[in-house]
């Protein structure tokens, strides 16, 4: 062979090999492409996702307004029987009963729990105090009367209690003293 013969077949084994009409990519442009096809699945999962939230948000609507349902059947019967004249004091007492039942029955479903709080230490993460009430030393800043219920669900406070704490004059003179 030719000196030409072989620097023309050195140049065509060192070039890289075109398959079926196509350059074989180098690792550097195959990333790019990956990082391209990656960037435009991401933002069709975003726009998919923006699509569908107020769709899961009604259905999350619906499926509460479905739970207090029951709720909402023992009120109306009650009602019925008050405009009747047929209600006593004893029916309506079941009624609220009833009523009450319902309503803890959806709370304990969906993970609500009301905040005991009368005799607690006050925890400002769960009450919002709105009274300071005069006491003894012993019920110094204790809960002594709860105005509105807290709730808790799976954990969160849903609502805080709006309670009324107890306030000691003395213990107060002696928190003053020791500033």
């Amino acid at each position: 062979m030719s000196k030409k013969n072989k620097d023309e077949e050195a140049q065509e084994q060192s070039a890289p090999a075109e398959t079926a009409g196509q350059e074989v990519q180098t690792p550097k442009e195959d990333y790019y492409d990956q990082l391209i096809r990656l960037k435009a699945d991401f933002e069709n999962y975003r726009k998919r996702i923006e699509r569908e939230r107020p769709l899961l948000i009604e259905l999350g609507k619906e499926k509460v307004i479905e739970k207090f349902l029951p709720v909402y059947d023992a009120m109306l019967k009650a009602e019925e029987e008050v405009n009747k004249g047929k209600a006593t004091a004893e029916t309506l007492k079941s009624g609220l009963e009833l009523v009450f039942k319902e309503l803890q029955r959806v709370f304990d479903g969906e993970g609500v729990k009301a905040i005991d709080c009368i005799g607690q230490q006050c925890n400002y993460e769960l009450h919002d105090v709105i009274a300071a009430i005069p006491s003894d030393k012993k019920n110094d800043g204790k809960i002594l009367e709860e105005v509105q219920k807290g709730f808790t669900i799976d954990g969160r406070v849903l609502r805080h209690s709006k309670v009324c704490v107890g306030k000691c004059e003395e213990a107060a003179e002696e928190e003053k003293k020791e500033k």
